[in-house]
């Protein structure tokens, strides 16, 4: 299981992970989760290790996973919608470090940081979606061309396809729905904005995003998160 937590790191025959198919941005349910692990280690004992701030919580996380879906906190209607949700989360919160978990689910982090910090996780923990931030979302922005829509999409998929059989081998419908469940991310962190004038199919303009001093300076750590940001680092 260890391999299904944590940052994902392409190397050599890497097939991608491409389960990111529900949620969205999850950034409610991250904070829920971050602040009930924090809780859980604190109730037992545990003690921040000044050697392990900087790294991920990894597989750790899944610790709260039984507890979350028994007590229903992130109050989900259904038993097999709560797992999979808590499931997914949990995924993405594996990537962060104690820091980032406190400052996710503190009371002093503004929604916006927050929005940002799970953009960065699903990014982190699905290495397509990072590479679509960096090498479209961010790119775009940098070069002044501030819209983006499906056939950008379709475009870098296509690219990736030709180095990643798993791609091509998606059924059409989970292809739509890895699709969807990005879009909805990017709109739910406010990296796009929806243009209902536009010419093109699911026109959006692509937004700026810069996080708070505090977040910028926690990022610093892991200068890469920066990469999957619209976002022009001359600006920090």
């Amino acid at each position: 299981m260890a391999g299904s937590f944590g940052m994902e790191t392409p190397q050599g025959e890497h097939r991608y992970r491409l389960s990111f198919t529900v949620g969205g941005l999850l950034a409610t349910q991250g904070r829920t989760l971050a602040e009930m692990y924090l809780k859980h280690v604190s109730d037992n004992g545990g003690q921040p290790d000044p050697n392990r701030e900087n790294r991920e919580i990894g597989e750790a996380i899944t610790m709260i996973r039984a507890q979350a879906i028994e007590e229903n906190v992130l109050a989900i209607r259904t038993v097999t919608a709560s797992k999979r949700i808590v499931a997914e989360t949990l995924k993405r919160l594996s990537v962060f470090t104690s820091e980032e978990l406190a400052y996710l689910s503190g009371a002093d982090a503004p929604t916006s940081d927050r929005e940002t910090l799970m953009w960065i996780a699903m990014c982190r923990y699905y290495a397509i979606v990072g590479e679509f931030a960096f090498d479209v979302l961010k790119a775009h922005y940098l070069t002044g061309r501030i819209s983006l829509d499906f056939e950008d999409y379709a475009r870098f998929m296509a690219d990736r396809a030709t180095w990643h059989p798993e791609i091509d081998q998606l059924s059409e419908l989970t292809a739509k729905k890895l699709r969807g469940n990005l879009f909805k991310a990017m709109s739910e962190a406010h990296l796009l904005r929806a243009d209902a004038g536009g010419t093109r199919k699911n026109h959006n303009t692509i937004l700026s995003c810069t996080p708070s001093r505090v977040l910028a300076d926690m990022l610093k750590k892991r200068p890469d998160s920066f990469a999957y940001l619209p976002m022009r680092e001359t600006s920090l």
